[in-house]
């Protein structure tokens, strides 16, 4: 997929740079229409009722321990504190995820 062409006055690291500079506007609207596609799939999975979206910290770590997970949409700011509670007489940890908001 070609997004745009650029001239370069240099050849080389030079230019190279050059083209990553100019190139900066065009390169972030490919990456905003990708993110844009990602949450509409999202959204349609979501009203479809696939069943192939999962929401919540505890649902999502299960399912990326049980490696079932394609994309995950996190929130930038997310605070989660992460408990591992080990049994001493079993031997068996259980994990807790903890949103404090």
């Amino acid at each position: 997929m070609l997004v745009a062409t650029y001239d370069v006055s240099y050849g080389g690291e030079n230019g190279l740079n050059q083209a990553i500079t100019q190139s900066a506007d065009a390169l972030a609207n490919v990456r905003f229409v990708e993110e844009k596609k990602m949450i509409s799939t999202f959204f349609e999975q979501i009203s479809l009722d696939t069943g192939m979206v999962v929401f919540g910290v505890n649902d999502v770590m299960q399912a990326l321990l049980m490696s079932a997970i394609d994309k995950v949409i996190l929130y930038e700011e997310i605070e989660i504190t992460r408990f591992e509670v080990k049994n001493p007489v079993k031997g068996d940890t259980k994990i807790y995820y903890l949103n404090p908001a």
